[in-house]
């Protein structure tokens, strides 16, 4: 059955104090590696509760489940918290992917695979299920309702993945939800029978992702892999076995996005995670429903950078994230995408990192309160969160390693300071030794500064008085060992988190 409009229902999960200085309660530096051990313990909800209180957030985020439009998070399974040890200095992230020598220097001309790991959780005797349910606990904190699951295989540690994630969502958050994602990508070569066996047996589970109508959602990656016709079979097997799927296809490639529209319920596509990232999702929504679907889902991706390839993106600090959220709220989107929740291969995570900390997952939460509820939320506290790189990305350098290739915009360097205002203010932000001041309004305000070689600060001021104030934790390096696109962060509501 077509529907003009592809509707989550929030019942069933379903789409459709603020810190005088940055001093106060505040982390201590980090290391050079920007990994620093946590000494706390508990639950995992318990940890999350307290890693981010509600004097964390500049308003009150949303929670899993009480809106029509939902929030899925892409969820690739091969990064999770620890891999191989608990401890950050002998387990796989420090062994090998930080390291330009890791995996056999597989990586090494491009300065190694990751530049950053994920946060990690409290130590646990069954490590791997509190990270899972710590992963859940995160992305319901902020307001995300779905773990999109990449589907990289039917049998293995991998394909265990989303069966355990049903689990922890189960015992962690019963409003949050686990959607499967077929990576077509990874599974060229999989039946009709194979994937309706898989979804059959997923579908058993309580936590398992449903339309408003009570239909399974299911949402292929580069759908256009398989033709249609593969995609009906599904469908009509799905529904013969007592299961129907609400089939929402990820392009790629949407050269023939059109073939699909006819059995689908909303559609979504992959584009560049760069500075034009909202123009690009309002010209695919257009395009979606110039091809007959009923409704689209906007992608939003916090950056985009992957050494494994030499490939970069600018993304302008948060303009690619917060630009595709506003395309999405907008432009009607009948559901969000965040690609991703922790591919660090691709350096697209939203998930709280060594870098990044706490800046994409903490303005993220604003503009998924927002898309969620139809209007900004109210800002309750003064603070601002801060982004920048840790040099100045230089692409062509051919001292640092192999040249990268950038991809979209061209390259910037700027140091971006996105304030959360109750009333009026003054902005400022000191980078090297020039400092740059800006009037804002109440309310979000994004302002930008050319970065320099050295310390980087950021304050606001009301009145005379200075109400806000933090210094990066990171240095912009003038002599880095390496190319590093990535954008680092820091929130004065946290202190450096």
């Amino acid at each position: 059955m077509r529907h003009n409009r592809l509707v989550f229902a929030a019942a069933s999960l379903a789409f459709a104090s603020l810190l005088a200085s940055c001093g106060v309660n505040a982390s201590p530096p980090e290391p050079k590696d920007g990994f620093r051990t946590s000494l706390r313990t508990g639950t995992p909800s318990a940890f999350v509760a307290a890693e981010s209180p509600p004097d964390a957030f500049a308003v009150r985020p949303s929670v899993p489940g009480t809106s029509t439009r939902s929030v899925i998070a892409h969820y690739f399974p091969p990064f999770s918290l620890t891999i191989g040890g608990h401890g950050p200095k002998n387990d796989h992230y420090a062994r090998h992917y930080l390291r330009r020598d890791g995996e056999n220097g597989k990586f090494a001309a491009y300065g190694g695979m990751l530049r950053e790991r994920p946060l990690r959780g409290p130590k646990a005797r069954q490590q791997k299920r509190s990270n899972l349910r710590v992963e859940v606990a995160r992305a319901a904190r902020i307001g995300i309702d779905v773990f999109g699951v990449d589907l990289l295989k039917l049998n293995g540690k991998l394909a265990e993945v989303p069966h355990a994630l049903l689990d922890a969502a189960q015992e962690t958050d019963p409003r949050f939800r686990i959607a499967i994602e077929p990576d077509m990508s990874s599974m060229r070569k999989v039946t009709v029978d194979q994937l309706v066996a898989y979804l059959l047996n997923f579908a058993k589970h309580p936590a398992a992702f449903r339309a408003a109508d009570g239909r399974l959602v299911v949402m292929p990656f580069r759908t256009e892999m398989r033709p249609p016709e593969f995609w009906k079979e599904l469908l009509d097997r799905m529904a013969q076995a007592g299961e129907p799927i609400a089939f929402i296809p990820n392009f790629v490639d949407p050269a023939r996005a059109r073939k699909y529209a006819d059995f689908s319920d909303a559609a979504a596509r992959s584009v560049t995670a760069d500075a034009n990232a909202g123009l690009s999702q309002r010209r695919f929504g257009r395009t979606a429903a110039r091809q007959g679907y009923p409704a689209w889902i906007a992608r939003v991706m916090p950056q985009d950078s992957r050494a494994k390839y030499g490939l970069a993106t600018e993304a302008e600090g948060s303009l690619s994230l917060t630009g595709a959220f506003q395309a999405g709220i907008e432009g009607g989107a009948s559901g969000v995408h965040v690609m991703t929740w922790k591919d660090y291969s691709e350096a697209t995570e939203l998930q709280t990192s060594t870098a990044t900390r706490f800046a994409y997952y903490d303005i993220a939460a604003y503009y998924i309160t927002w898309y969620k509820t139809g209007d900004p939320p109210r800002i309750e506290r003064d603070g601002f969160v801060g982004f920048h790189r840790r040099q100045l990305f230089r692409p062509a350098n051919r001292a640092l390693g192999k040249p990268w290739k950038m991809r979209g915009r061209p390259r910037v360097d700027i140091v971006e300071m996105t304030a959360f205002l109750t009333s009026p203010a003054e902005l400022t932000i000191t980078t090297g030794s020039q400092t740059f001041r800006e009037s804002a309004d109440a309310g979000l305000h994004r302002f930008t500064a050319p970065a320099a070689v050295g310390s980087v600060s950021m304050s606001i001021e009301r009145n005379g008085k200075e109400i806000a104030k933090c210094k990066s934790p990171w240095t912009i390096e003038a002599k880095p060992d390496r190319q590093d696109p990535l954008y680092a962060g820091f929130s004065s509501l946290r202190g450096y988190n």
